[in-house]
């Protein structure tokens, strides 16, 4: 595997999988009673805002996937530790927000990223298998 197709350190999975730890050790010192945890869940936006940037540095700045994480992680935090009505009388801003990196998208076009298979990597042509019967370049014992 060349440097050009490995998987970005700092991705989704990677986010995905911290979380499913931290989540795990909070709730075993919870119920080992080391410490009243349950207020630390309080900060459950935070891995939104993670999801958000992961997909940032994944995908370049433009990241319309990436802008949404981070825009209903912003929403979470007004709603979580906000005056009470910051985010019924600021919703709009959301649109904005969105609007603005859908103009952006097209001013400034993203270089299309190619999707790796799900099935894996294709099987070799013939002329790369080194079977003698389908190569006639190879040597027959």
């Amino acid at each position: 595997m060349n440097p050009q197709e490995r998987p970005p350190l700092f991705s989704t999975r990677l986010v995905f999988g911290l979380t499913v730890v931290a989540v795990g050790l909070i709730l075993m010192a919870d119920t080992l009673h080391w410490y009243d945890a349950w207020h630390l869940l309080t900060w459950w936006p935070l891995v939104l805002a993670a999801f958000g940037l992961a997909r940032l540095a994944q995908d370049g700045i433009l990241s319309l996937g990436g802008h949404i994480w981070l825009g209903f992680a912003t929403a979470a935090f007004i709603q979580q530790f906000g005056p009470w009505g910051l985010l019924e009388r600021w919703w709009p801003a959301f649109i904005i927000w969105g609007g603005v990196i859908v103009t952006l998208r097209a001013i400034f076009p993203q270089p299309k990223r190619s999707r790796r298979s799900k099935r894996g990597r294709p099987s070799p042509n013939t002329t790369v298998s080194g079977d003698p019967e389908v190569d006639p370049t190879q040597v027959k014992p």
